[in-house]
């Protein structure tokens, strides 16, 4: 399983790579708690600035295995919630809750399960050449998962859209609809990604950190109380010294 993914922890910007390029880097369900737990523990990690994921070869990720072994008896919808669902829902709630920035490089098609855990990264930087999809429902799937991750930033109408057409998108219309940041030519992709993870690497983790702890809350709060809330945050952390 250690080698599904490059793991460079040596400095702040702590970069996981993905490392099936051959399997289109698809995701077992082993794959996906591991993935959150290397999420978590270097999260939690004082010299973390920032957490980058990258992949390796043509495709950021086609999603869930296709080829994953099935049970060799039919799972009750408890044990079903524990494996599977609990290892793509425990990937995202992983990315949400770690105190520092995820930053997602996409340098090629990501679907399903991979454009899930590209869009709900907290900037998501996207090859011109990459486009997304949620082709679910062309197995007969419901992609409630995936577009559980992404509701957050990605209007209702277009989540609709991605999950009942299939459709794959390009890098463009991905940052429209708010599954991506930003495109950055195919060409020099990854430099290009390298110098937006080295600007936000010198920056302290406290601002890192309050600016995510505002942007998870201050969505679902009304107006008055998201202002008060960012003044508390800016208080708080302009009393802290710099770390």
């Amino acid at each position: 399983m250690a080698d599904s993914f490059l793991i460079d922890a040596t400095g702040p910007v702590v970069r996981i790579r993905l490392n099936r390029p051959e399997k289109g880097n698809a995701f077992t369900p082993e794959m996906m708690h591991s993935f959150a737990g290397l999420i978590r523990e270097h999260g939690e990690s004082a010299e973390t600035r920032l957490i980058s994921l990258t992949a390796e070869g043509k495709m950021f990720s086609m999603g869930r295995d296709p080829n994953t072994p099935k049970p060799e008896k039919e799972p009750t919808p408890y044990e079903l919630r524990k494996t599977v669902m609990a290892g793509v829902l425990g990937a995202y709630q992983a990315i949400r809750d770690t105190p520092v920035p995820v930053v997602a490089c996409v340098q090629g098609d990501a679907l399903g399960f991979g454009a899930a855990l590209a869009g709900c990264c907290d900037i998501t930087l996207v090859s011109s050449a990459a486009r997304f999809a949620f082709p679910e429902i062309e197995h007969n799937i419901p992609a409630t998962l995936g577009v559980s991750a992404v509701l957050p930033t990605v209007p209702l109408k277009a989540a609709k859209w991605l999950a009942y057409s299939a459709e794959r998108i390009n890098a463009e219309e991905a940052v429209a609809v708010g599954l991506a940041s930003k495109v950055l030519p195919a060409e020099g992709f990854l430099g290009a990604c390298e110098q937006v993870l080295t600007a936000l690497a010198v920056k302290p983790r406290t601002t890192l950190e309050v600016l995510k702890l505002y942007f998870s809350k201050a969505p679902g709060l009304p107006p008055d109380t998201a202002s008060e809330y960012a003044g508390t945050l800016l208080g708080l952390a302009t009393t802290q010294k710099p770390k």
